[in-house]
């Protein structure tokens, strides 16, 4: 049956790479968590992600600026792993005090690091490692750790391991959620495949395939990616700080019974902010698509199920829905500001589109008012077989092209792709 009640929801914050206080990314970032913290009601949202990368050089400084703009909001919840620049000089120290601070904390899941015996670099030694697991709105949450088995350093350069400990842990999580039929979700730095082993990379990702992990969220890119498999997304969200890739912002991600979305919010577009969770856009669909898997599932009037979820600082007027050009037809609010409509889905259509529109609204212009559109995986009548694992597994060759209702511009300008020496 299609999903009921809340969706796993979360807000990726991209790579803050913070220097100063008087810097324009920490402004940001202020100005994020202040937006974040006014959606109201916060149970709409389980939690915020940062993925590593969180200062320049690692030192502690410049966490510092994160202390003080996570402290305004201490109801917040947060979820946060390293980057290869929170160990930039060699030492993840400031790093260990901070997720110590806030991932121990009740804001941050309690979490503690793992202490695990791996060669660093040249003998074995006790390495403290920053991964966790916790289960969140019914989904499997993996959080992992790829900075700290490596030995990577300023002017040595990338060096992304999982270490033996962590990667065994990873296989039983991921099988073990499989074999509960539990979704899956993982939270890395970056793609396996920039695993510094070649093994590696296909081990951990030939784990997600297998298992059917439903999203893979990514910082390091620097700019907005999506890239889907057949089974998993794979899904990267700009940097706060070192970027070429537009407005900055956050992405929000959803996991809505069988149904995977994720779409891109610029800081400086008003509320609301609307993703549409399930039916699934036939781009991030799992293949072969039938009804249950891509929320296309229809009732005894054979009409399917719209959802979406609306992000705002109040509640909007109205939200509705149509299918390509036709009518509109109002939805009904749900849990956690998730708004539903039954719809019939007729032969030859397209597009789906769903709309918010705050009281606010002035009749005229962008602001106060917001559309996410998709175009539903219409179910294949004789379901092909399972398509082969792709030859690159967990790498960006499958990435989807330009996609800008999501916020993908396709372009992949930043640092890891175009070269620069930040």
């Amino acid at each position: 049956m299609p999903a009921s009640g809340k969706p796993f929801a979360f807000i990726h914050v991209g790579d803050l790479h913070l220097t100063e206080d008087s810097a324009a990314n920490a402004a940001d970032l202020r100005a994020i968590l202040d937006q974040i913290a006014a959606v109201r009601p916060q149970a709409a949202i389980d939690f915020t992600y940062l993925p590593g990368d969180l200062a320049e050089d690692g030192c502690a400084e410049q966490y510092a600026i994160l202390y003080e703009a996570l402290d305004l909001y201490p109801d917040l919840p947060v979820r946060l792993i390293p980057g290869d620049h929170d160990r930039q000089h060699g030492s993840i120290a400031a790093f260990h005090d901070l997720f110590e601070a806030v991932a121990g904390s009740p804001r941050g899941g309690r979490h503690g690091p793992v202490l695990n015996r791996l060669p660093q670099p040249e003998d074995e030694c006790d390495v403290a490692q920053y991964y966790y697991a916790e289960t969140v709105a019914g989904v499997r949450c993996l959080f992992v750790d790829m900075v700290s088995a490596g030995f990577g350093r300023k002017r040595i350069g990338l060096d992304f391991r999982l270490g033996r400990d962590q990667t065994q842990w990873l296989n039983k999580e991921v099988v073990e959620a499989a074999e509960a039929g539990m979704p899956c979700a993982v939270f890395m730095h970056a793609y396996p495949d920039d695993l510094r082993e070649p093994d590696d990379r296909l081990d951990i990702a030939g784990l997600f395939w297998s298992g059917g992990v439903r999203l893979v969220e990514m910082g390091h890119t620097h700019y907005n990616e999506l890239a889907h498999d057949g089974r998993t997304l794979y899904a990267a969200a700009r940097s706060v700080g070192q970027n070429e890739d537009g407005s900055v912002g956050y992405a929000v991600a959803a996991i809505d019974g069988p149904v995977t979305s994720w779409r891109f919010k610029a800081l400086d577009r008003t509320w609301p902010f609307v993703l549409i969770t399930s039916p699934a856009d036939r781009r991030v669909a799992t293949v072969p698509t039938s009804p249950q898997n891509s929320g296309m599932e229809r009732d005894a009037d054979d009409r399917i199920l719209v959802r979406a979820l609306v992000l705002s600082d109040q509640e909007p007027k109205y939200c509705h829905c149509r299918i390509d050009t036709g009518p509109w037809t109002l939805m009904t609010r749900g849990a956690a500001q998730v708004y539903e409509a039954w719809m019939p889905w007729p032969e030859g259509a397209r597009s789906l589109q769903v709309e918010a529109v705050d009281g606010r609204w002035p009749g005229h212009g962008p602001d106060y008012v917001d559309t996410d559109v998709i175009e539903p995986a219409v179910p294949e009548p004789e379901p092909r077989r399972q398509r082969p694992m792709p030859d690159k597994p967990g790498s960006d060759d499958f990435r989807l092209r330009a996609w800008l209702g999501k916020g993908v511009r396709g372009d992949q300008l930043g640092p890891n792709r175009a070269g620069r020496k930040w």
